[in-house]
């Protein structure tokens, strides 16, 4: 009789311990995906302010050659993990393959640069990072998804950060129109880049490695032409500095950590992280640029942050009715 009752206590026992292990993965796997998003966005912001000191600093350096600083050193550090990738590549649709070699290779950076020769630092940070989880939200609807009352408020509090940050400027500065435009662009390309990541299936290493090697392929025609020329004259520090930046933090860690979190959160959880950018933009820009945001701008990156909150919150609420698994 107490081998009979000590059944049914073991059986409780090993489920709750089960159960207590799918919590613990759980809990590591959404802690890794939170820091992968943030080193991202930290990143990704401070980006804005280095590749506005290269296309409108003193070295002056042309949108092209960022673009080849951006994708030439993961390009050739990742072509063992390409050639191990083609199996996979091949097996993949051309859709998803197309919007990340659009939303996160040569032609986004391209047009990010040509945006940063008008636009600050701060601005870009609003006007891309600051609306890409808006961006993302709208195709995500668009797919059939649908956001919970605590998500749609937090994309309220970015969307207000955004306006909050930019109107002001928009309105004073009508030369910047084409450089805002550009930044707005580049929002809508990299939601393309983040839906395309959770369809392709590819580690994301695989994806980095993928999206350089696509982007320096592009780039051969360019070069060939002679157009890359003003990276030649620029000074040796500026484009040391730019390549190590470019190259290492913005070409390689940066996509490797993003993907990490679109896998971990979800792409518009993860997106949203990007949100936290402007920070990182104004930041920067402030120690490489000499700007000093104002009132407005801290009360933007305050918004953005707690927008960011009601976001992921939002989306770790369990939905009534969802199967258990």
């Amino acid at each position: 009789m107490n081998a009979t009752l000590a059944r049914p206590v073991s059986a409780r026992a090993t489920a709750s311990a089960r159960l207590d292990g799918i919590m613990r993965r759980r809990r590591r796997g959404l802690a890794i995906g939170i820091g992968a998003a943030l080193a991202a966005a930290a990143i990704w912001g401070a980006a804005l302010a280095m590749t506005r000191l290269g296309v409108a600093g003193s070295g002056a350096l042309a949108p092209l050659d960022i673009v080849v600083l951006r994708f030439l050193g993961p390009a050739l550090l990742l072509l063992p993990v390409l050639v191990r990738a083609v199996p996979k590549l091949r097996a993949t649709s051309p859709l998803p393959l197309l919007g990340l070699f659009v939303g996160g290779g040569a032609p986004f950076v391209l047009v990010v640069s040509m945006g940063l020769q008008s636009a600050g630092a701060a601005e870009a940070g609003a006007l891309l990072p600051g609306t890409v989880p808006l961006s993302v939200a709208a195709l995500s609807v668009l797919l059939g998804e649908r956001f919970e009352r605590a998500r749609l408020a937090g994309f309220g509090l970015i969307a207000r950060a955004v306006t909050v940050l930019v109107g002001p400027a928009a309105i004073g500065a009508s030369g910047s129109w084409t450089g805002y435009a550009m930044l707005l662009t580049a929002s809508a390309l990299c939601a393309v880049y983040t839906l395309a990541l959770r369809r392709a299936g590819l580690a994301p290493l695989e994806v980095v490695a993928f999206v350089a090697a696509g982007s320096v392929l592009a780039l051969l025609p360019a070069t060939l032409a002679g157009l890359g020329e003003t990276l030649l004259a620029a000074p040796w520090r500026e484009v040391a500095a730019q390549a190590l930046y470019q190259s290492l933090a913005s070409g390689l860690i940066a996509p490797a950590a993003f993907a990490v979190a679109v896998a971990r959160l979800g792409g518009a959880q993860a997106a949203a992280f990007g949100s936290l950018s402007p920070a990182a933009a104004t930041l920067t820009g402030m120690a490489l640029l000499g700007e000093t945001p104002d009132t407005l701008a801290l009360a933007a990156v305050l918004a953005s942050g707690a927008g960011v909150a009601l976001v992921n919150l939002g989306a770790r609420r369990p939905q009534p009715g969802a199967s258990q698994r």
